[in-house]
């Protein structure tokens, strides 16, 4: 009976420890802890711009101070939240009148999703694997994102043709 006692406390300490665990899986095995220690955390938006081809000047959709956080967790989820530096004010009654333009409003005035991630290290790619938010067409894909960590800075983007530029803020 003892017997069975400690082997019953042996799997219940084995299945506890294993439960919830959804620990980031980098994309090579043995990258150093500190690199994906360098991307976990809150970051802040302090830039989001895209060349228009046409002119080849860089276009700001939410204005040049746009409001928004990228979150990574240690445990894999990703989570984005962007709005414009001069969002829309009006009433909820407000709201119930008008009819919008879905892409449109992600275009111009705010835009989030969440899921979780991926990193290769070894070629600075970060992968959202999305699985909700205000971008339908996004639920359900992968979204591969090029990125350069500087410091408390993180550039995501080509910075050729598009970039977003963020400040960690924890």
């Amino acid at each position: 009976m003892k017997r069975l006692y400690l082997l019953s406390l042996f799997a219940l300490t084995l299945t506890s420890n294993s439960f919830g665990q959804n620990k980031i899986k980098a994309s090579q095995p043995k990258i150093a802890t500190s690199q994906l220690d360098k991307l976990i955390g809150t970051w802040r938006l302090i830039e989001y711009s895209d060349l228009d081809s046409a002119t080849s000047n860089w276009t700001y959709p939410y204005g040049k101070n746009p409001k928004g956080y990228f979150t990574y967790t240690k445990s894999g989820i990703v989570n984005i939240n962007i709005s414009t530096d001069t969002p829309l004010k009006f009433s909820e009654d407000s709201a119930k009148k008008y009819h919008i333009n879905l892409l449109n409003w992600v275009d111009h005035f705010a835009l989030g999703y969440f899921g979780t991630y991926t990193v290769d290290f070894n070629k600075s790619i970060v992968t959202h694997h999305v699985k909700g938010g205000s971008l339908p067409w996004y639920i359900d894909t992968d979204q591969p994102r090029q990125f350069i960590l500087k410091g408390d800075t993180l550039i995501i983007g080509d910075s050729k043709t598009w970039k977003r530029i963020l400040i960690k803020t924890d």
